[in-house]
């Protein structure tokens, strides 16, 4: 991947480590490349990842390991692997992508958790689908003539009956989703 270069009018050297620092904590991994602080003759900085003739002075600032960093694998034949080494499999916490300070948890105790989740969110729907039907009960109980003492109460009944059904339709919308 080409890096574009980046100009910076006469930044002051703070700025310019600043700036560098966050772009390089917001590339991918596997995005990044050499990266070179170019100055040109008007001064003008220039973070590029191809330096060429027309700067006055580069300087490197990031070396990419690139894939010749990883451990070079002996040529097949070669005799160069014990014959008593055994090919050693990751556990199975380990096999999920993540940085390797990153908590792993066992399937079953993953399982485990998103039951208990998935019961919470079940409760969750039977209290509001019990408080939508004790409005709608509250409605009918006022009657089917609105008088001018019962219109407002009315109205929130109404509106509280709307926020438990949008509630329920949220709540079996997050069921749908969970495992």
């Amino acid at each position: 991947m080409k890096l574009q270069s980046v100009a910076l009018v006469r930044a002051s050297p703070l700025w310019a480590a600043a700036t560098l620092a966050i772009g390089l904590t917001l590339f991918p991994a596997g995005a990044l490349a050499d990266i070179h602080k170019c100055v040109d003759a008007d001064g003008l900085i220039t973070f590029t990842d191809s330096p060429s003739r027309k700067f006055k002075s580069c300087t490197l600032l990031y070396r990419d390991p690139g894939p010749a960093a990883a451990a070079p694998k002996p040529a097949p034949g070669d005799g160069s692997t014990p014959a008593s080494r055994a090919r050693v499999e990751p556990s199975p916490a380990r096999t999920n992508p993540g940085p390797d300070n990153f908590p792993r948890v066992e399937r079953s105790e993953q399982r485990d958790r998103d039951l208990k989740a998935r019961q919470i969110v079940e409760r969750e729907l039977a209290g509001e689908q019990r408080l939508l039907e004790d409005a709608r009960r509250q409605i009918s109980a006022l009657g089917t003539q609105p008088t001018d003492k019962s219109e407002p109460k009315l109205r929130e009944l109404r509106d509280t009956v709307s926020r438990h059904e949008r509630n329920i339709a949220e709540i079996q919308r997050q069921l749908s989703m969970m495992k």
